[in-house]
């Protein structure tokens, strides 16, 4: 993410000096009139085009692709535009036919241009250059026959030119390689091997983790969170990327899920102050210990010095040599020897202590120890990952020394389409956009549920089967009534009934619909002087203020939710007012001189390539440059123009600016989608996937010792993926939430920190997934099957009653079920169990106290969910007095028989 202040030596990229280079060559041809007439009387929108769909990008690769399918937008839209003129010649001049054809396409294409631009993100820049060619040649002479042709050819040649002359600046300047994947891995690692490395000297420590150290190890975690979720999108971009080099992203795929599945168990142990009893098992753990993690720390710098040599080499520049494939093979040896010790050793602790029950309490002394055990449980996990990381550093070393430079090309299919690409995220943030590209699964208040409908359907059958085969007359019955009844309920009429309703519930529903009818409608209001009778006030007026410009704004300003909108919308005015300024004063110093008019033009591209490449406010930026032309140089290529610059430049802004906020007013008020709402929702369905996840965790752990098969751990692993998708639409619609304007303060900080304890409450359970798979069944399952009942009943209810309030935005009952007395009870029940035992289990013991101190951890998650709740929506209470104090009734050391089970939630 580029930040809002970077330092001025960073500045002078070869992006940069390509902007300036297509700057000044276009500026260029403009002043020289042999070519400029080219473009008739508005070649200054080669600027424009320049600007807002062949600007430059980070690689050749990524310019290329978005120069093809500019250009077959702009061809899109020039062909339907000129087959409207043509239709609309046919008619007689300046009658109401000849007018409204112009009209019906100008709404036709801005419709489609509006699908495309929500449902296919890779085509924004194709169906916005439609856009803006369809307004130009549609609404200008409106009515007349003649100059259609010409029109036309005047667009072409801005087109091409702008395509052509930004093409030849790139090819000289830009990187025909693309690393940005392969770094955003290995800094991942990077990140990985230093959260370790804390986390190393801080375990093994008897005096509590240091303040600064642990704050500093807080920053790392949620770094690696953003890292790990950043890394899916920065992979879906650059597996459907134009690049060149040896190897293909989806060899490195495979690093993703290490990434995250480290990261997550690096999470389950946090710093926490250790306590004296458990220095029995701490000392004997520590060699074996430590061994491994150095081991695990050397494979982590291994991977991320081969993933910087293999693709930074690639790219033309020496990377760090990695070591050889020898040393790569003795690194995976180590870490397999290192681990196998490492679980004998603790293994044989366990079966050490099992010698001496009768005399120690030698379960008590692992609970006390559970964090400590948790951490070594992590430690053999990312041995295990680190394993799987190697065998892939190894493949693409491989691969690297066998394989010769070539084009990755990009299947072309919807999900290609469907993929937001660099040269768009990195304009008017439109990352924000995710939301619309996953359709809602929420019930609508006007539609039926399923149990409804099926009800519904079972009194139709009902009816049918009493009244129309046996119809029954009465005075209040005719039998012209039951007849008509019978055809409206026929099946076939409900069949069609049933066609209807999908299809209206489908236009209802779908976000990219409803965007290109946002966008259609704005277009026809806008547009509609331009179509007024010939010599009307209204089309006067539109002509000589250039409307084109508003309804341009409207269609680069409407994004697909409110909050977007709205931050493009301040930005861009904020970019107009710039723009016009400094456009005005370029006229009062150069006036038509062409040396003037380049110079200045071009030394306005420095500070607006800094706002576009350096900054988060990109469209400040962009709409400033694309002020300007339209000001500087239109009395320079029209000779017939006679408007003074002062009030062409107020002109310009005030139509810009208008169809801004026509924008903002169609988001806001007319067709609104606040990300608030969809926030909320959003976090409601998250919670039932994460209490349905933790459901079908436990059903599976009661089905141990049953039939267990592949795909119900398919099915668990596509709902963790399927519930930390929703986390990753959750942590961006709240990127868009910020930017949302509103009377009232949002509480962002609650918001925020809801999405932060779902995210660990999914870490948690995937972590007891994988430590359940060791546990003792018979002592830590079975023996204790109604207490772990007791425990999920109490998690999902709790888990509930936070969906529902955030759903219905409701207050959370007083009293809940208490989870920490479930859990405490469990605990207490398995350290009998596992004491009673006569079988020697050896390294399942670590597990059984790992879980324990897994549980202590989602219990606390649950009560901070909890907590958010009431702080979010309040509580429901029934019972006067002082508030309960939650924690107060709820210490897990505590002998759970003196709690009656129950908590409040304030």
């Amino acid at each position: 993410m580029a930040h809002t202040f970077s330092p001025v030596s960073n500045f002078f990229t070869r992006r940069v000096f390509a902007r300036l280079l297509s700057t000044f060559l276009c500026c260029s041809i403009l002043v020289v009139k042999s070519w400029s007439r080219l473009g008739g009387p508005s070649a200054f929108l080669l600027l424009t085009l320049k600007e807002l769909v062949f600007s430059a990008q980070e690689t050749l690769a990524q310019h290329l692709e978005a120069t093809i399918l500019s250009i077959m937008g702009a061809f899109f839209g020039i062909g339907l535009s000129t087959l409207a003129r043509y239709i609309a010649s046919l008619r007689p001049d300046h009658s109401a036919s000849s007018r409204a054809i112009p009209a019906v396409f100008l709404v036709s294409i801005a419709f489609l241009a509006g699908w495309a631009k929500s449902r296919l993100p890779r085509l924004q820049f194709s169906a916005r250059i439609s856009c803006f060619v369809s307004i130009w040649l549609l609404t200008t002479n409106v009515g007349v026959s003649s100059g259609s042709v010409h029109a036309a050819t005047y667009f072409l040649w801005m087109t091409l030119s702008a395509a052509l002359i930004c093409l030849i600046s790139n090819m000289l300047l830009l990187r025909w390689f693309s690393t940005h994947f392969a770094r955003t891995v290995a800094n991942a690692f990077s990140d990985l091997h230093e959260c370790l490395s804390i986390t190393m000297d801080e375990s093994f420590s008897l005096d509590g983790a240091n303040q600064n150290i642990a704050s500093r190890h807080k920053r790392l975690l949620d770094q690696l969170l953003a890292e790990s979720v950043q890394l899916d999108l920065a992979y879906s971009i650059a597996a459907f990327e134009l690049r060149l080099g040896r190897l293909s992203v989806a060899s490195i795929k495979p690093l993703i899920a290490v990434v995250e599945n480290t990261r997550r168990e690096l999470s389950w142990g946090s710093l926490r102050v250790k306590t004296r009893r458990g220095e029995k098992f701490l000392y004997p753990t520590m060699t074996p210990a430590v061994n491994l993690g150095q081991v695990i720390l050397e494979s982590m710098k291994h991977v991320e010095a081969t993933l910087l040599y293999v693709f930074e080499r690639t790219a033309g520049t020496l990377g760090p040599k990695p070591p050889g494939r020898e040393t790569s093979t003795q690194i995976l040896h180590r870490l397999d020897q290192a681990r196998d010790n490492a679980r004998e050793m603790f293994a044989g602790l366990f079966r050490g202590m099992k010698e001496d029950a009768p005399k120690n309490d030698y379960m008590g002394l692992a609970y006390d120890a559970s964090d400590h055990f948790l951490f070594l449980v992590s430690l053999i996990e990312m041995a295990n990952e680190m394993r799987r990381a190697l065998l892939v550093a190894n493949k693409i070393l491989d691969l690297h020394n066998t394989s010769q430079t070539r084009v990755w090309y990009p299947r072309l299919s919807w999900a290609w389409l469907g993929i937001a690409p660099p040269t768009v995220i990195g304009d008017d943030r439109d990352r924000v956009m995710f939301d619309d590209h996953h359709p809602e699964r929420f019930e609508d208040e006007h539609r039926l549920s399923v149990t409804e409908a099926r009800e519904g359907l079972s009194e139709l059958v009902g009816w049918r089967e009493a009244n129309l085969s046996k119809p029954s007359l009465s005075k209040f019955t005719s039998r012209e009534s039951l007849q008509l009844r019978s055809i409206i309920y026929g099946p076939r009429i409900t069949r069609l009934r049933f066609l209807f309703a999908a299809c209206i519930r489908s236009i209802r529903h779908s976000s990219h619909l409803q965007h290109a009818v946002k966008n259609s409608i704005g277009v026809m209001l806008l547009s509609l002087p331009a179509f007024l009778s010939t010599g009307s006030q209204g089309q006067r007026w539109f002509n000589q203020a250039h409307g084109q410009w508003m309804i341009i704004s409207y269609v680069w300003v409407l994004e697909t939710n409110t909050g977007a909108t709205w931050r493009v919308a301040s930005l861009r005015i904020a970019g107009t007012i710039l723009g016009a300024v400094y456009a005005y004063i370029t006229w009062l110093i150069s006036h038509k001189n062409p040396y003037g008019l380049v110079v200045m033009v071009t030394l306005a591209d420095f500070p607006i390539s800094w706002l576009i490449t350096r900054t988060e406010v990109s469209s400040l930026g962009v709409v400033a440059s694309i002020t300007l032309p339209p000001i500087v140089f239109s009395r320079y290529l029209d000779s017939n123009a006679n408007t003074p610059i002062i009030v062409l430049a107020g002109w310009r802004a005030g139509m810009i600016t208008a169809g801004v906020l026509a924008a903002l007013a169609m988001n806001t008020f007319v067709f609104p989608k606040h990300c608030r709402v969809l926030f909320l929702r959003n976090a409601s369905r998250t919670l039932g996937l994460l209490s349905q996840l933790y459901l079908t965790l436990s059903r599976e752990l009661f089905k141990r010792d049953r039939a267990f098969t592949l795909g119900d751990r398919r099915r668990t692993q596509k709902l963790e993926l399927e519930t930390r998708n929703s986390l990753i639409r959750l942590s961006r619609l709240i990127v868009a939430l910020r930017d949302e304007m509103s009377l009232l303060p949002k509480p962002m900080m609650q918001y925020r920190n809801a999405i932060s304890s779902m995210h660990t409450m999914l870490d948690i359970l995937t972590g007891l997934r994988k430590i359940r798979e060791y546990i003792p069944v018979r002592e830590a399952v079975s023996g204790v099957a109604n207490d772990r009942r007791e425990l999920v009943s109490c998690v999902c209810i709790s888990l509930y009653a936070c969906e529902h309030a955030f759903r219905a935005r409701q207050p959370l009952p007083q009293f809940l079920p208490s989870a920490r007395h479930a859990q405490a009870t469990l605990i207490s029940h398995v350290k009998q169990s596992m004491h009673d035992s006569q079988r020697v289990l050896g390294l399942s013991h670590l597990y059984v106290s790992a879980e324990g101190e897994v549980l202590a951890y989602l219990v606390d998650t649950v009560e901070n969910l909890l907590g958010i709740g009431r702080t979010l929506f309040g509580t429901a209470e029934w019972l006067t007095g002082g508030p309960i104090s939650v924690h107060s009734v709820m210490v897990p050391d505590t002998e759970p028989e003196t709690h009656h089970g129950w908590h409040s939630v304030e």
